[in-house]
């Protein structure tokens, strides 16, 4: 559930904040881009760090025309919260009791010929149809139908009862690089994939493809009708690599909806050659003022950015120094005038001349900024404020 209670009233002083507004104004920058399209929320992985049932019910409420989530656990805790959208499983059913299909009216993936006969003995048991989509892997290699199991896939499906395909989709591997063909040929596998189909007399309802990064590069097929937006819901996207002479997409509209923040509460001063945090993995050149401040690892603050990390204390940058350990951090605050004991630490956000976003850490770690967020931990509260 979500923390409505202001920060200063937290008893450990560690949160996050999560500015409703702003994902509504991304919401609707993605429905402009969409167009014609549906639009279906990508609220996997507790919508990426952000809480998916906060963050569904604003965007049910906004107009969102499905969700995806991961796993049968996530989509149950929707329903549970009373989500009545149409919810995919974007990575199939897994090992769960197919009877949750039925239950909680979720839609799975399909890759294999396999899950169709587990499906359909399911449906039968029932007496109710069970409807999912197909997904075709065209180039990613993780999940989905091989394209030359196709035919193969559709005779079998026709031999069963209780089944209906009502969806057929695949993922690009590498949208947001313009200077690459994958994508291309991922479309040209795609669009021959969707002839088969329906060559063989079956027309699905939804075709998806589009993700954040190809939405905001237009990589537009023809024949589709949905988008899957994660990334661009929360403010972010993975860099584009666009192509030479070409003008890169205006992402300056979509703003990260997450602040993570903590506060100052303890300091002290030590003079030059001081050694701090475990191992002595850092030794003061000066005499130094140093914060500590109540946020660590199992928090969602990166050990690999000790020693090198920032965060923003009064509008000034301050260096993490000595390593991150689980719940604590130590910041030189020495260049810094005038901390005190209280004052707020923003690990993620913007202060007045400054900011740090979750795609500024993924650089320093060499990751994407959706790991930056997906780490921090569930025993930060999130705050979902209604006014900015």
């Amino acid at each position: 559930m979500p923390v409505i209670a202001p920060a200063v009233k937290l008893l450990r002083p560690t949160w996050a904040e999560i500015s409703l507004p702003k994902l509504r104004n991304n919401y609707q920058r993605v429905r402009r881009l969409a167009g014609t399209r549906k639009v279906m929320a990508v609220v996997k992985a507790d919508a990426y760090g952000h809480g998916a049932v906060p963050i569904a019910r604003e965007l049910a409420a906004a107009g969102v025309d499905a969700l995806g989530v991961a796993t049968v656990e996530e989509a149950i805790e929707m329903r549970e919260a009373g989500i009545h959208l149409p919810i995919l499983l974007l990575g199939g059913l897994y090992m769960s009791d197919p009877a949750d299909l039925l239950e909680y009216h979720l839609t799975p993936t399909v890759s294999s010929t396999a899950r169709l006969d587990t499906y359909a003995a399911c449906a039968r048991r029932y007496g109710r149809t069970i409807e999912f989509h197909l997904k075709l892997d065209t180039g990613l290699g993780r999940l989905g139908l091989p394209p030359d199991r196709l035919r193969a896939f559709i005779e079998h499906y026709r031999e069963l009862e209780g089944l209906e395909l009502k969806g057929f989709f695949t993922h690009f591997a590498s949208a947001e690089d313009r200077l690459a063909t994958q994508t291309d040929d991922q479309l040209a596998i795609f669009a021959r994939g969707l002839a088969e189909l329906r060559s063989l007399g079956v027309e699905p309802e939804w075709i998806h493809l589009s993700n954040s990064a190809a939405l905001v590069t237009h990589r537009h097929f023809p024949e589709e009708n949905l988008v899957r937006i994660g990334a661009l819901l929360y403010g972010y996207c993975v860099p584009i690599l666009s192509l030479p002479g070409e003008a890169p997409p205006n992402l300056s509209e979509f703003e990260p909806i997450l602040s993570f923040k903590s506060r100052v509460v303890f300091l002290k001063d030590v003079p030059a050659g001081s050694p701090l945090g475990y191992g002595g993995a850092f030794h003061t050149r000066r005499p130094s003022r140093i914060a500590t401040v109540p946020v660590g690892y199992a928090d969602g603050l990166s050990r690999g950015l000790s020693n090198r990390g920032h965060a923003l204390i009064r509008d000034r940058l301050a260096r993490i120094v000595g390593a991150i350990s689980m719940d604590l951090s130590l910041f030189d605050v020495t260049d810094i005038p005038g901390v005190e004991v209280g004052d707020e630490v923003i690990l993620l956000g913007r202060s007045e001349h400054h900011s740090i976003t979750a795609l500024d850490v993924a650089a320093q770690l060499d990751t994407v900024p959706y790991e930056v967020l997906c780490s921090i931990g569930r025993r930060v509260p999130r705050l979902y404020l209604d006014q900015e």
